[in-house]
Formats: C-alpha cells, structure tokens, sequence
C-alpha cells in the first residue's frame, strides 16, 4: 500500500485525494488527454453545423470519462502504477459494464466520485451493491456532495478565468463582444470552437482531482468500517520480525497432531452417530443464522453510535517547577482575594443598576439625541457661469427695457447676453440655488424646468436656445421672437415673483 492509511476527517480524506492526483499526475492526465481529446475533437467534427450540442455531449459523457483516473489511482494505491496502454485497455471493459447507468440515472449522481469505486472495483450489481452503499455512505455521502458542488464552482470559475484572461490579452482596438461570444445565434466558429476548448481545459484540469478526493474518501470509509490501518500494520510488524523457520515447522507439526487427534477421537457424545448425522446436526439452517445475527446486532453495543472529539495540545508538555512551601502571608492573600471579589462584583452590579435607573429618568434629555438633525448649509451662490457674470449688482433694474434698447441698436449678442444672465440671476438668487461653476446650459435648464411651473420651464428653454443660436452659432432670433422674449421675461422673473 503506497498511500498512508489512518483514520481521518471527511475534509483530511479529500486533501488526501488531491495529494494522490498529484502525486500521480502523468500516468492521470497522460491517460486522459489520451482518450478524452480524440473523443472531444471528433464530438466537434460531427456537431459542427450544431455547436452547442458538442459541449453537452461532453458534459454528458463525463462519468465515463471519470473511469480513467479512477483505473488509474486503484493500481497506484497499491503499488502498480499502470501505463496509459495498460489505463486504456482497462478502462474499456468498464465502459460496457457501466454505460446504460452512467449515461441515465447515474449522471446525476451527486455522490457518484464515492459511489463509483464500488461499482468498477468491487465489481457489485443490484441490491448488493445499494446495501452496501448504504453502509459506506453512512456518515460520509454529505462530504461526497459536498465534494461534488465545490468542484463543480472550481470548474466553473476556470472556465470564466479562461475568458477573462482572452479579455486581458486581447488587443484593445478590438474588443470581444462576451454577448455575441455565449448568446448570439450566428457566432464566428473559431469563437465557438474557442469555448469548447476553454470547457475542455476546465474539464481537464479539475475531473482528476474531483476523482481522486472521493476514491480517499472511499478508502478512509473502509479503513474506519473494516480496519485497514491495523491490517497493514500488522502485516508489516510480520515482514519486520519472520517466524524462526524451526520454530514455524515445530508450531504446525503441534496444530497438524492437534487436529489429527480430534479427527480420529471421537467425542463422548456423538459416539455411535453417522457422520452424515454429526454434518447435520451441526450445520444450522441460512434462517437460524440470520436469527442468531438479528439477536446480536439487537444488543445495546450494536444500536449506539456516538462520535467525540476532544483538542490535544502537541506541543512540548512544559517543564515541571518545583514546588514552593506556602507562607503564611500567601495563605491570607488566597482567602482575601476571593472575598474581595464578591465585594467588586456587588460594587459593579449597584453601578449598573444606578446608570439604568439614571437613563430611565434622563430619557427626554437622551433621546433627544437620536433626533438630531444637521442644519441646512446656505447656497453658494456662483459669480460666473459658463463664462457669463451673474452678479445682481451689476445688473440694470429694468433689464427687459435695457435689452431691447440693445436690440434696436444693433447690439443682438449684449441684448440677448443681458436677458439670459439677468434671468439666470434672478433663478439662483431667488430660489437659492446651489450650482456649481462648472454647469452647463442644459443643466441650468433641467434643473430650472424640474423646479417651475411648465410655462416658465417652456419660457426658460426658449430663452436658454435663442442665447445658445446667438453665441455659438451667430444666428440671432426674428426681432417679433425677441419681443416676445422682453416681454414674458417679466412675468416669469420680475421683481413682484
């Protein structure tokens, strides 16, 4: 036995596996690239106009694919490394005993690392082989699916990483589009095929180690049920000390007289029976038997079950002190300290009980805390925006009037300049609005049209365009269009508003 037998934890038995999976990892992965990569391509051949049904196919045939690591670490356990021609001519007979199975109900078999060293190395069929799966999952099926849901993430995070890694590296004047690449219905097929194959490596890398971690725990569910530690320790304490061959021939020439002697002598109370009748007699029945073994196994020994656990320090154990004779003066510390500790925890219960009876009094002043409500920072009302002065003070009082003036004298972009911040200076002083120097015209237009009645939103926005047409494109409104302006500036930003 090449693997280090003893009992163990659920969680000690798959890093047990892992550790088997990398020990042996070329006759594993040698075997498996072997069969699984000319299965995988000639999948992708056939499926070529159906991509998708090329990665199902796969998953699907995993529980055979499953078979090769498993063939592989039952020889390596006990010493017979196989190679991969001997791998592959083994496994094959397995696939015809087990393939209606495994390609049915046993696929979703979510023990099926544990269950599956029982069928191909046991060799058991049918109702012997569920009571004994009955037994051996006692206890252990948990960790089995346990087992299978981790590597199942594991697998899965691969393959993403897989993904993510062609994202990195691809060039940055070329992005992949992940959406067309899982979803679209008309894929580039070198895309297609790059999926499958970034499947198979996630496949590749983590089935092995899925395999091994539940053939360790088969083997630790043996060894705790049948005892295969002590058997192989025993078998090595034979092979460390042999029998003195004189003294092993004297010991059998006893045991064979031994025999001989019971043979010829018969026993006082069988003495006239036929040996016919001494056979019979002494046979019981298959149901006697099955009587006896019911009555044992109903014994208090035979129907309790208890797990203990208990820590151990495995540390060096420290190093023994002398003892000192006790003073006197130690002997009063050791009977004052305790009363001095009552005294310190009556002392501590009669300061908790008067903060209580303090916070119960005090509620209105505390409570009041919770209800604090941070006071409102004053605007900040910006001098520039985008350019234009906004200052109050710089502005006429009539501002209507003076931009129209403006207008008839030729001036369109001061006349619209002076219409557009005396509005814009009024907004923000009168509902003290807090921008910041950095907004933009359509921002000053959002919020001043969420903020307003529709009319004045409307008379804003047409306001804020015939500014923007004058400035950046030097197309000035129709003189009837800038009367109108002067003329419902007031109602919407006058001074009685």
């Amino acid at each position: 036995m090449t693997v280090a037998l003893r009992p163990r934890n659920q969680w000690e038995a798959m890093d047990l596996g892992f550790g088997m999976a990398r020990t042996w990892w070329k006759p594993i992965w040698g075997a498996w690239l072997a069969v699984v990569l000319p299965i995988a391509v000639l999948i992708n051949a056939l499926c070529w106009e159906v991509q998708w049904l090329a990665p199902l196919l796969i998953w699907w045939l995993k529980p055979l694919f499953d078979r090769i690591p498993l063939y592989v670490l039952s020889h390596a356990a006990f010493g017979d490394t196989p190679g991969i021609a001997q791998t592959v001519r083994g496994v094959l007979p397995l696939w015809r005993k087990s393939l209606a199975w495994d390609l049915s109900f046993g696929r979703f078999d979510f023990a099926r690392s544990f269950n599956m060293p029982v069928r191909d190395l046991e060799g058991l069929r049918g109702k012997q082989r569920r009571q004994r799966l009955h037994v051996l999952q006692k206890q252990t099926r948990s960790g089995a699916v346990w087992l299978t849901l981790v590597c199942l993430h594991l697998e899965l995070v691969l393959n993403i990483g897989l993904f993510a890694l062609l994202y990195l590296l691809w060039p940055h004047d070329n992005h992949i589009n992940f959406s067309a690449l899982f979803f679209a219905p008309n894929q580039n097929a070198w895309l297609e095929v790059l999926q499958h194959v970034f499947y198979l490596t996630a496949m590749t890398v983590m089935e092995p180690f899925y395999i091994a971690a539940g053939f360790a725990l088969y083997l630790n569910r043996r060894t705790l049920l049948e005892g295969w530690d002590i058997e192989i320790a025993f078998r090595r304490m034979a092979q460390r000390h042999p029998v003195n061959n004189s003294a092993g021939a004297l010991m059998m020439s006893l045991l064979a007289g031994a025999l001989l002697v019971g043979l010829v002598v018969p026993h006082p109370a069988l003495a006239g029976v036929a040996p016919r009748q001494i056979s019979q007699a002494a046979a019981p029945t298959p149901g006697q038997l099955k009587q006896k073994i019911a009555g044992v196994l109903k014994q208090p020994e035979f129907r309790t079950e208890k797990t203990g656990q208990h820590w151990k320090y495995t540390g060096k154990p420290p190093a023994a002190k002398p003892v000192a004779k006790e003073s006197a003066w130690r002997k009063w510390l050791e009977s004052l300290i305790p009363g001095l500790a009552r005294f310190a925890e009556a002392v501590l219960w009669l300061l908790l009980a008067a903060a209580v009876i303090w916070l119960l009094v005090k509620r209105k002043y505390w409570l009041g805390w919770f209800n604090y409500t941070p006071k409102a920072r004053p605007a900040v009302v910006p001098r520039m925006l985008f350019g234009l002065d906004i200052q109050p003070q710089l502005l006429p009082d009539n501002i209507p009037a003076v931009a129209w003036q403006l207008w008839q004298a030729g001036q369109h972009r001061d006349a619209m300049s002076l219409l557009y911040r005396g509005a814009l200076a009024r907004w923000v002083a009168r509902d003290a609005i807090n921008l910041s120097s950095n907004a933009t015209e359509g921002d000053c237009m959002r919020l001043f049209r969420a903020a307003s009645t529709p009319d004045a939103g409307d008379y804003f926005c047409q306001l804020t365009q015939a500014w923007q047409h004058t400035a950046y494109a030097g197309r000035q409104p129709h003189p009837d269009a800038m009367q109108q302006l002067c003329r419902g500036w007031d109602n919407h930003f006058g001074v009685a508003r």
